[in-house]
């Protein structure tokens, strides 16, 4: 598999407005809204979601998941001091659950373990990631209406967590 991540630039801009707005629309059940609504209210859920991720995160890396060559989703991550956070990652739909995902996280624990650092995330409690997650070594520390957070300790570089 042939996949990279690009920083996100001004180009991008469409491609990740696409991304988020298809993610409301699955997530939201958008197609069961009145159709004079639905653009108004789902582009309201993603720059809402934009601001919030700004202010929560301002020093997160915003990255394009290539696959071949092609844009195929986003990576927010922010490398704090102490954790590394992933933030969000999204795929478009067509490219889920092809491993695209597990190689882009397993990479991201690498990095955390070679620095000693643990990764957290948010997931909502009905995602079904989550159970990747947790092949992955991620434990759930912490409950919020709607959403876990879980982490991942660090490993010893050379050993191996999830399959």
């Amino acid at each position: 598999m042939s996949l990279e991540i690009r920083p996100a630039g001004p180009q991008d801009e469409l491609l990740l407005f696409r991304l988020a707005h298809d993610r409301f629309f699955e997530e939201l059940r958008a197609d069961l809204w009145p159709e004079v609504f639905r653009e108004p209210l789902l582009k309201m859920q993603v720059e809402g979601q934009r601001t919030a991720y700004a202010a929560a995160f301002p020093h997160a890396d915003h990255g394009i998941i290539m696959l071949y060559g092609r844009p195929v989703g986003r990576l927010l991550i922010d490398r704090g001091p102490a954790v590394h956070h992933i933030v969000d990652i999204l795929l478009a739909k067509e490219h889920r659950s092809k491993g695209v995902g597990t190689a882009i996280l397993r990479a991201l624990c690498t990095e955390a373990d070679l620095l000693r650092k643990p990764v957290r995330l948010f997931v909502g409690t009905g995602n079904r990631a989550t159970a990747l997650y947790q092949r992955l070594g991620f434990q759930l520390i912490e409950t919020i209406p709607d959403r876990w957070l879980m982490e991942r300790p660090p490993v010893a570089v050379g050993a191996s967590i999830g399959g």
